[in-house]
């Protein structure tokens, strides 16, 4: 962890899921308005579907961003979920045809199939809109925003914790000092999902960071407290 790259902003995120809207329905404007059986309609259709099955497969090589920075939003540091926005671009293309093709013509089972597709791609479009789901660090724990949200306290945490995932891992082990200040359905096991914007070695320093160091909880937020903390974290 080198060089501070920012993360993406959340208009430039809005900017792509209206180009990406555009570009699906573009596509299945341009699939109607050729002649049927034209060398064109084939690639038309496939085109937005196709990509949208290039970016889910794109999201199991790449499951979290590199971004060695976080986003300061003044009362805390911030960062999006990689994952969510690649599921939600790669179902979005993979379902234009369904979403703005034809609709008349089905039975019931089918008509009902469609509308759920449509409406599951609904809600991570309004998800990526908002910028969620997010993880927070915050001056009192850890906040998940989005569903299942949830607010971690730092002094529910052990010291020490939590340690370096792998690669391949898709959520963190954290380590519980006091499940009672836990939320009830993390006392089992606790576990924070992974594929953030941010890098998974910055996270995981950071909040360890955060358990070991009370003292410097209260200037999280800040633009001088984040740049203090990668760089003291580059140095570890």
């Amino acid at each position: 962890m080198r060089a501070v790259i920012s993360i993406r902003p959340l208009d430039r995120t809005r900017v792509l899921l209206v180009l990406t809207v555009a570009a699906t329905l573009a596509s299945q404007l341009l699939a109607d308005g050729v002649p049927a059986g034209s060398l064109w309609e084939g690639p038309l259709r496939a085109a937005a579907p196709l990509g949208g099955l290039g970016v889910l497969v794109y999201m199991f090589f790449r499951r979290s961003g590199s971004a060695v920075a976080f986003t300061v939003t003044g009362r805390a540091f911030v960062t999006s979920s990689h994952v969510s926005r690649l599921l939600g671009f790669g179902l979005l293309l993979g379902s234009g045809r369904t979403a703005f093709g034809e609709w008349d013509g089905h039975g019931p089972g089918t008509t009902l199939l469609i509308t759920t597709s449509v409406g599951c791609v609904a809600v991570f479009v309004v998800l990526i809109w908002r910028g969620m789901p997010a993880l927070e660090l915050r001056a009192e724990g850890i906040r998940l925003t989005g569903p299942g949200g949830a607010d971690i306290p730092w002094e529910a945490l052990g010291s020490g914790s939590p340690r370096r995932p792998s690669p391949s891992s898709w959520s963190l082990a954290l380590t519980v000092a006091r499940p009672d200040l836990l939320p009830k359905r993390l006392r089992g096991r606790a576990l924070l999902p992974l594929g953030w914007d941010t890098h998974p070695h910055l996270v995981v320093a950071a909040i360890r960071w955060y358990v070991d160091h009370p003292e410097d909880r209260a200037r999280i937020g800040t633009q001088a407290e984040h740049d203090r903390l990668v760089s003291a974290l580059d140095r570890v």
